[in-house]
């Protein structure tokens, strides 16, 4: 039995770790933003109440994140992916797969975000889900697709 730094192991089937101490320290973050704005800003100012709002909004999406599911069955030959709580899950086939792809944001040179996705062709239609995302490096998303391809028992390039 291997160990993956991106999955965990149950019986057959392997699932996405999910970083739910980050998420929450994020939306701790975001929280204590908000209120340090309303705070701040005078109430007969309504740019207060807003951008505490915001930030609310964006700390409950960060909560809302730690929910994504991807599980690979390597025997069923099937990866099933929900994006978070609000959405269906879907089962993709290993044969509806085409290949991986990593998506690099940069800023004057330097790497800002790094995300993988699988590219599947389902129902006639391309869709990319996506496998983990990682900031100011490429090779956490390249792990990430190296440890997939281990799994799903196809070589990556």
């Amino acid at each position: 039995m291997s160990n993956y730094k991106y999955f965990t192991q149950e019986g057959n089937k392997f699932h996405l770790k999910s970083s739910m101490s980050t998420a929450v320290v994020r939306t701790v973050v975001c929280l204590a933003i908000g209120v340090a704005v309303y705070i701040i800003i005078p109430p007969e100012k309504k740019i207060g109440i807003w951008a505490a709002l915001l930030f609310l909004l964006l700390g409950l999406i960060n909560l809302l994140k730690t929910t994504k599911k991807l599980t690979i069955d390597p025997n069923a030959k099937t990866i099933a992916h929900k994006n978070n709580a609000l959405n269906n899950e879907v089962v993709y086939h290993f044969n509806e797969f085409e290949n991986f792809y990593v998506l690099n944001t940069k800023y004057l040179f330097i790497t800002l975000d790094s995300t993988a996705f699988f590219i599947f062709t389902h129902n006639g239609n391309e869709r990319r889900v996506p496998i983990v995302a990682g900031l100011f490096n490429k090779q956490s998303a390249q792990d990430a697709i190296n440890e997939v391809s281990a799994i799903m028992g196809i070589e990556a390039n």
